[in-house]
């Protein structure tokens, strides 16, 4: 990736300068510095954002590119999230159990300690043995691979079998819906290993750092995001802006002409499937440990249809109109459900946004989809490229 491709790539840049400066501007406000005018809660909130912008751009790759509706990208989310808070769980309750054994007389055996880490984590499920999942939970370096080679692999398996079937269009959407409800549904069981339906919580308490502030912990998390957000950005606009673009648009717009050209289509679905399936868990690694807590309901099918609306929302086919619905619609559903909205009281009834926030965003699709089907971003190029 030379200069050449950001001097024929202008828009790519002006994004990194835009991110570049809100991410000094929200650093500079925030708590962490004394300024105070940004509060922790909200930094992290933006944070989150971020992330969730990075998974929207890779759903945009996958869809609004490739022309797969993948129905099951957030699931990779949440793998990424269970595989480092795996990690900071097992770390956290390590220093908490060391710590308390140390202040008995004789010095606890290695095993003592790992049966009481056990209790501890897999005592709200009734057990206190290590599911041999857990087997690289005390290596940071290895969690960290978790994130990148479950996700990946998880997405190759799939693809492959379901593209060398060449299943297409509504068919493959359902295989990757049910692909992501299995997974849910396994997950809300005790004996999955990842505690059921309590998930993993206390990811905001980062092992080494007890004694450094939230404040400080949300800013470079925040910061964290923002870069990751800007080169999978930069990474997904070399992708789709050269040759390997061009045969994945021809994909989405006919697949069957790209065939009969001699592309192995099969072997650009995978390839596409499988890096923002990658993409997809590195976000949600960061986004957790801001968030404090997963579950699974986080994987449930209707967040990867959430993931499909901001996409649709923000226009499809547009990296940064990923960014703009994923942005837009987060902090939208942030300002509602948090209370920011106020109640509307209509004399027989009062509206309450925390009940009808999901009713204003499906109505919100539903426009969009009928007179702005190429979404904010298609109304942003209108007014940038008026037509003559």
């Amino acid at each position: 990736m030379t200069a050449s491709f950001f001097a024929r790539h202008p828009s790519v840049l002006w994004f990194l300068l835009c991110l570049s400066l809100f991410t000094i501007l929200v650093t500079l406000l925030s708590e962490a510095t004394g300024v105070g005018l940004i509060s922790t809660s909200f930094v992290k909130t933006l944070g989150k954002t971020l992330c969730l912008c990075l998974v929207a751009i890779a759903m945009d790759v996958v869809w609004g590119y490739c022309g797969i509706l993948s129905l099951g990208h957030f699931a990779f989310f949440g793998i990424g999230g269970y595989a480092i808070g795996m990690w900071l769980m097992y770390a956290r309750t390590e220093l908490i159990v060391v710590e308390s054994l140390s202040k008995q007389v004789i010095p606890p055996t290695p095993a003592e300690i790992s049966d009481a880490i056990g209790n501890q984590i897999f005592g709200v499920v009734g057990s206190a043995e290590f599911p041999w999942i857990w087997g690289f939970a005390d290596s940071l370096f290895l969690q960290l691979l978790m994130v990148v080679l479950v996700p990946g692999l998880l997405a190759m398996v799939f693809g492959w079998l379901a593209f060398r079937s060449r299943v297409t269009g509504v068919y493959l959407s359902i295989l990757t819906q049910a692909m992501t409800l299995a997974l849910a549904l396994y997950l809300f069981q005790n004996d999955s290993g990842l505690r059921g339906n309590n998930g993993l919580s206390g990811l905001q308490n980062i092992p080494g750092y007890q004694d450094v502030s939230q404040a400080t912990v949300s800013i470079i998390f925040f910061i964290a995001s923002a870069v990751a957000l800007g080169a999978g950005y930069v990474f997904f606009a070399w992708i789709v802006s050269g040759k390997m673009g061009s045969v994945v648009k021809g994909i989405r717009d006919n697949e069957a002409r790209v065939r009969f050209l001699g592309y192995h289509v099969e072997s650009y679905k995978l390839f596409i499937f499988t890096v923002t399936a990658v993409v997809a868990g590195i976000a949600g690694a960061l986004y957790y440990p801001q968030a404090g807590i997963i579950n699974p309901g986080e994987i449930a099918p209707i967040a990867s249809i959430y993931l499909a609306v901001w996409v649709a929302i923000g226009g499809r086919g547009r990296l940064y109109g990923a960014v703009i619905g994923a942005a837009f619609v987060s902090l939208l559903s942030s300002w509602f459900t948090g209370g920011g909205a106020p109640d509307i009281n209509l004399g027989f009834y009062v509206i309450q946004w925390t009940d009808w926030w999901l009713v204003l965003l499906g109505l919100s699709f539903v426009a969009v989809t009928l007179f702005f089907p190429k979404g904010i971003g298609g109304l942003f190029d209108y007014l940038v490229r008026k037509p003559s």
